[in-house]
């Protein structure tokens, strides 16, 4: 499973390395934030979180370093990359068959309001969890499109969001984990 992951990674890196650098660092946090809540298996929530935007592999790489806004037909074409994703892993008998449905549905909003409508806790929980540091990566680093924010402000923004896209109580962990981190770092 490590070496199919490294070679899918490789190739993200070659098509896009800004995605590659934002999937280490989910792969990352989800690794962190689920020993923190208790989930087994570090390497499996790294390996899961690290190619949580495999599916970017069949987007355009034009598309994914656009700075001007998209298009809504350029929007539609990069939210597909869920569903490119899932069908990546989907046929890597190496993967565990969860990894497709988590992947497929990271962008889900817990009010149903995401790319496909799942809504609340039937969207997976690894989904719903990388819905989060997804967000809260993207928002800390920025995008081409977007500036980054202030680690306080994302915190605030995450906790506004509970219940709409985010799943309160995993919203509140999160945050209670990042706070946790940052305590850590102070002498």
């Amino acid at each position: 499973m490590i070496e199919t992951t490294q070679e899918l990674i490789c190739n993200l890196y070659k098509h896009c390395k800004m995605t590659t650098c934002h999937s280490f660092r989910v792969g990352n946090d989800l690794s962190g934030f689920g020993r923190y809540l208790g989930i087994e298996n570090q390497e499996f929530l790294f390996i899961l979180g690290a190619l949580h935007d495999i599916g970017k592999l069949e987007i355009p790489q034009q598309l994914l370093n656009k700075k001007e806004r998209l298009t809504k037909l350029e929007y539609e074409e990069i939210m597909h990359h869920t569903v490119y994703g899932a069908q990546i892993v989907q046929n890597i008998p190496q993967f565990p068959s969860e990894f497709s449905d988590v992947i497929l549905f990271h962008h889900e909003n817990f009010d149903g309001s995401g790319y496909y409508g799942k809504k609340g806790k039937s969207i997976p929980l690894l989904s719903r969890i990388i819905r989060i540091i997804d967000s809260y990566d993207t928002m800390l680093y920025g995008r081409i499109y977007q500036n980054p924010k202030d680690p306080y402000q994302i915190i605030q923004e995450i906790k506004s969001l509970s219940d709409i896209h985010y799943d309160k109580d995993l919203a509140l962990s999160y945050t209670n984990f990042l706070e946790t981190k940052a305590r850590q770092l102070l002498p």
